[in-house]
């Protein structure tokens, strides 16, 4: 039995990557998703995964012991920093440890409290996971570790996300929509849309100052902002001291944002760091020219084919001016995203090579 370890309480894209192991290897193994109470027992309700789910007050070293006390896991499978350093000095090598690294935030680089408790707690882990080259290269002390590190990325179905988008959405693009569908849609449909947290790292407040520029040229009559956040007070305020109440909808957390992907025409994602920028391919498979900046885990997703790389906020709204007004380079860059996408279409390689790395400590 695997248990995974996690300190949020909300679903985003570690949380995300937990369930897509859980459904890939359900047949293969038992897991548990341990994690505080909150928004994402509703999200683990939605897609079948409750039953995995062991809620807990808060995530702290006696929480592990007794989670472990409880279930007697082969393998413990932390996620991100914080959970990877209480789990390694909670049970202290008494049970095999993989430590799982989603983001590269910048502190990684720097001489930092964080970076050496994770240092000093890799003496009690086994195996380092870490989602792009990003975050092996900018962590100060990679050269120190001395247990294996595997760079796994990020699963990924085309398939998966397809199947989350409501069907009749499909039939709007096609021109063969029903009223109904029509009505459907016209609560999804953007412009330009934006999918993340409302934290400094997905840097929220650059979509709305690039979207004020295209609003005022005439460009865009639709903006969304899916998420929820710190931020969220700022946006709000931006919002009405520029007068785009009437442009930008800030929808806040959504169970499933993937029926917002397939009703907008460009994604924007300027995050300030990114470990693997998920958000990305997610827009791309539904055919979905994406701008983003040029970090992290981006540097390697993102290519001329399928949108634009930017990195400042007039070459955001140049890029998007030109996919809005450019019928042409727009169909070009949307099958470009489609065609980018299939080639992480990954999710049966990356749950074998999981279940191998599993296995290896049993």
């Amino acid at each position: 039995m695997i248990l995974h370890v996690i300190k949020s309480k909300i679903y985003s894209g570690a949380e995300n990557v937990v369930c897509q192991i859980i459904k890939g290897l359900s047949d293969c193994e038992e897991f548990i998703y341990m994690a505080p109470h909150g928004p994402i027992e509703d999200k683990l309700k939605s897609i079948g995964l409750y039953d995995n789910y062991y809620g807990i007050d808060k995530l702290d070293v006696a929480s592990i012991k007794t989670a472990v006390e409880k279930f007697h896991p082969t393998v413990v499978h932390a996620h991100d920093f914080t959970a990877s350093v209480l789990c390694a000095f909670a049970l202290k090598g008494s049970v095999p440890i993989i430590s799982h690294l989603h983001n590269n935030p910048p502190w990684i680089q720097k001489f930092h409290y964080k970076t050496i408790s994770y240092l000093m707690a890799c003496k009690y882990i086994d195996h380092i996971l870490m989602v792009s080259d990003a975050v092996r290269d900018e962590y100060r002390y990679t050269s120190k570790l001395k247990c294996p590190i595997t760079i796994v990325g990020n699963p990924f179905s085309v398939d998966g996300v397809k199947a989350q988008v409501k069907q009749e959405l499909f039939s709007v693009g096609s021109g063969g929509a029903s009223a109904e569908a029509g009505a459907e849609f016209q609560c999804y449909d953007s412009d330009l849309l934006f999918v993340g947290r409302l934290t400094e790292q997905k840097n929220p407040m650059l979509v709305l100052e690039v979207a004020k520029e295209l609003a005022e040229a005439g460009l865009v009559k639709r903006v969304r902002i899916v998420g929820d956040g710190e931020l969220m007070p700022e946006l709000q305020q931006f919002v009405a001291n520029a007068g785009l109440s009437d442009v930008v909808v800030l929808e806040r957390f959504k169970k499933n944002s993937y029926d917002y992907m397939a009703c907008t025409e460009v994604l924007m994602m300027p995050s300030k760091w990114e470990g693997f920028g998920l958000v990305a391919l997610e827009a791309m498979s539904l055919g979905v020219p994406v701008v983003s900046t040029n970090n992290g885990g981006l540097v390697k997703i993102m290519d001329d084919s399928c949108g634009f790389v930017c990195d400042s906020k007039e070459e955001f709204v140049a890029a998007i001016t030109s996919l809005l007004t450019d019928a042409d380079l727009y169909a070009s860059k949307s099958s470009g995203a489609t065609k980018r996408a299939m080639e992480y279409n990954n999710i049966d390689e990356y749950c074998g090579k999981l279940l191998d790395i599993y296995r290896s400590f049993q």
